[in-house]
């Protein structure tokens, strides 16, 4: 697994993990739907909702009740820097509360170095995470098993192993939240929030000697780095998207997490009885967070 991560890891990628990427909210738009601001009254004459007493405090309790439920999870992240562009895709579904569920995630590259996608496998069982390549060059295709709370991320914005419950760990942590206003995502009335990223929450989870590179620089420029979070939420206080972004000029990150199918029952398959032990840090590259 470490062999084929680190084919993974060329310069373009490295190069985010010194540099400090940012994150973009994704690819719908963070103006309000209606046109107007909220709690004005738009063009056609209708009342647009009064702003939340508390945008802070309501990202806070949607994430706080997405821990308690499953979701399906469609997951996008953005990686450039150096001339470099990938897009990391997970998709599975995932019990927040149960610590369980099933990913399907997959790198590759655009551009004119654009081929086809390598994925990786991973199953989420309480502290346990199961991972394999499927199409392992080398022909190594057996599962590992490795800590879910021993898990590092490896280049900034990421989440460890891909875990869904960090997004929603760093959305929480957005500070000076403010209310869009009322947006539709996937067809569903939400009100989009967004708050800004301090340092602690653009290298949550990052490893020791990756965190330690940017950390100085980036604590400087406290609240004002150009770091985003935005949380789209529905009337009965479920997420159904958030974005993270992140652009230092040079190098950038966006992530979009769509949840749906909130609340059905998530299932694992027969998990691996020989899957070899392997160490947290053994999976590291882009694929693997």
């Amino acid at each position: 697994m470490r062999r084929s991560a680190r084919l993974i890891s060329i310069s373009g990628i490295s190069a985010l993990a010194v540099l400090g990427t940012a994150c973009s909210a994704g690819t719908d738009s963070t103006a309000p739907a209606s046109g107007g601001r909220a709690g004005q009254t738009s063009s056609a004459g209708t009342p647009s909702p009064a702003p939340t007493a508390d945008p802070a405090a309501a990202v806070r309790a949607a994430v706080e009740a997405a821990g308690k439920t499953t979701a399906r999870i469609d997951e996008a992240i953005r990686l450039v820097g150096s001339g470099q562009d990938f897009t990391i895709t997970v998709k599975g579904a995932f019990d927040m509360k149960a610590d369980k569920g099933t990913l399907k995630t997959a790198l590759a590259q655009t551009g004119a170095q654009a081929g086809k996608a390598v994925p990786l496998d991973e199953i989420f069982n309480g502290d346990t995470v199961y991972v394999r390549m499927p199409n392992e060059r080398t022909g190594d295709t057996a599962w590992r098993s490795t800590s879910r709370g021993e898990a590092e991320a490896h280049y900034l914005m990421r989440s460890p192993l891909n875990d869904p419950e960090h997004v929603l760990r760093r959305a929480a942590m957005a500070h000076h939240v403010t209310e869009v206003g009322p947006e539709k995502v996937n067809g569903v009335a939400t009100t989009h929030y967004r708050g800004g990223l301090n340092a602690d929450a653009v290298l949550l989870g990052m490893a020791r000697e990756r965190r330690a590179l940017m950390e100085g620089p980036l604590k400087e420029a406290g609240d004002g780095l150009p770091a985003f979070a935005d949380v789209w939420v529905t009337e009965d206080g479920r997420i159904a998207r958030i974005g993270l972004s992140c652009d230092l000029g040079a190098a950038k990150v966006e992530t979009t997490m769509n949840l749906t199918a909130h609340g059905r029952t998530v299932k694992l398959p027969p998990l691996p009885r020989r899957a070899q032990p392997a160490a947290p840090g053994s999976i590291g590259g882009p694929l693997g967070g």
